[in-house]
C-alpha cells in the first residue's frame, strides 16, 4: 500500500505544537528522529485525492512553524525495511524491545518483545514509548488485568503480557495499527490472554483494569478519560504519556477532576508521564515528581536526543 510521508524540521520548542497538528490529521502516530540540533517529524496519510489535498494543507500550515516541510510518497515495505535496517534492540530494566530481523541473542532473564511496527507508532524508542514500558515493567504482577489505550504496534500490550499480565485489552482507532498489532501479538505467542479492537476509547467496556496505560496527546486523553476512570479496578493504576512539560499541570488538573490521586510524575527527554491511582490511593496527595538523566534537587533540561518510534496514535511515539 502506498502512503503520503509529511515530514517537517522544527527546533526541540516547537515539536509539541507541530505534532500536535499533525495527529489531527494523521491520528495513527507521529515518528520522531534527531538530526543534529533539529528534530524531525513524519506523519502518514493513506495516498488517495483526499490524502494529497490534507498532506499539501498540512505542509503549508507547519511552514511557520519549520525549517523544512514536505511531502513524498512511500511504501510500506520500503518503510518497514528502512526501519529494520536502521533499529537496535531497545533494553530498559527487564525488558528488551527486538526489532524484525535483529541478530540479538537476549541474556538470561531478559523478557523480550520482538516487533515489526509497520506502519503503526511504537517501536520502543521514543521516550513516551519508554516511560511507558518502564510503568509497564513497575506495575505489572501476575494475574493483573491491564487496557492499552491508543495500543500502536502493539508494544506495551505484548509487554504487559510477557511479565504475566492474564489479561490484556489493547484498543486503536488506526485499522492499520490494529492489524500490526494483533501480528504482533501472535507473533510473541500472548494471544491467548491479549484482545485487539478498533476503537476511540472505552465507551460500553465492563473491564476491572489493575493498570491502564494511556499513551495519548493532551488534547485526545480528555475524551476518553470519564471511561478510562470507571473502568480502572480500585486502587487501579493510569499513567497518561504523550505531552510535554508544557502540558503536565494540566494533565494533572483533568486527572484530579476525574476523581484520581496523582502520586508522580515523569519525565524523559522533554516528553512526561504522570502517574495516578484510583479510590483508596496511598500517599494521595503527595506527587513525587522524577526527571529521568537529572540529578535530585536539580531542574531537568530538554534533552536534545529524540530517538526515532513509528507512528503514533496520539501517543507522543509509542
Amino acid at each position: 500500500m502506498k502512503w503520503i510521508e509529511v515530514s517537517v524540521r522544527v527546533m526541540p520548542s516547537r515539536v509539541e505544537a507541530a505534532g500536535d497538528l499533525l495527529l489531527r490529521h494523521c491520528p495513527a502516530g507521529v515518528a520522531e528522529i534527531t538530526e543534529g540540533r533539529r528534530r524531525v517529524l513524519r506523519a502518514y496519510l493513506p495516498s488517495s485525492a483526499s490524502g494529497r489535498r490534507s498532506a499539501a494543507a498540512l505542509a503549508r500550515a507547519l511552514a511557520p512553524l519549520a525549517s523544512h516541510a514536505g511531502t513524498r510518497v512511500v511504501t510500506d515495505a520500503g518503510w518497514a525495511r528502512a526501519w529494520g535496517e536502521g533499529a537496535r534492540p531497545v533494553h530498559l530494566g527487564r525488558l528488551t524491545v527486538q526489532p524484525r530481523g535483529s541478530p540479538y541473542r537476549p541474556g538470561r532473564g531478559r523478557v523480550v518483545v520482538r516487533l515489526d511496527p509497520g506502519m503503526a507508532f511504537g517501536s520502543g524508542e521514543h521516550p513516551t514509548t519508554q516511560l511507558c514500558l518502564r510503568a509497564v515493567e513497575r506495575y505489572v504482577r501476575p494475574g493483573i488485568t491491564v487496557v492499552d489505550l491508543g495500543t500502536g504496534s502493539g508494544i506495551l500490550t505484548i509487554a504487559a503480557a510477557r511479565l504475566g499480565a492474564a489479561r490484556v485489552l489493547a484498543i486503536d482507532n488506526d485499522p492499520v495499527a490494529v492489524q500490526v498489532a494483533r501480528a504482533n501479538v501472535r507473533a510473541n505467542r500472548v494471544a491467548d490472554r491479549v484482545t485487539v479492537r478498533r476503537g476511540e476509547g472505552l465507551y460500553g467496556v465492563r473491564i476491572s483494569a489493575g493498570l491502564m496505560l494511556a499513551n495519548l496527546t493532551a488534547d485526545i486523553l480528555p475524551s476518553v478519560l470519564r471511561d478510562a476512570v470507571r473502568c480502572l479496578a480500585p486502587g487501579g493504576r493510569l499513567v497518561a504519556c504523550g505531552f510535554g512539560s508544557p502540558r503536565v499541570s494540566e494533565v494533572r488538573t483533568r486527572l484530579r477532576a476525574a476523581g484520581l490521586s496523582v502520586v508522580g510524575t515523569e519525565r524523559l527527554r522533554g516528553w512526561c508521564a504522570v502517574h495516578a491511582v484510583a479510590g483508596g490511593a496511598p500517599r494521595a496527595g503527595r506527587d513525587r515528581t522524577r526527571a529521568r538523566g537529572a540529578r535530585a534537587g536539580r531542574p531537568h533540561v530538554r534533552g536534545s536526543r529524540a530517538d526515532r518510534a513509528a507512528r503514533q496514535r496520539g501517543r507522543g511515539g509509542r
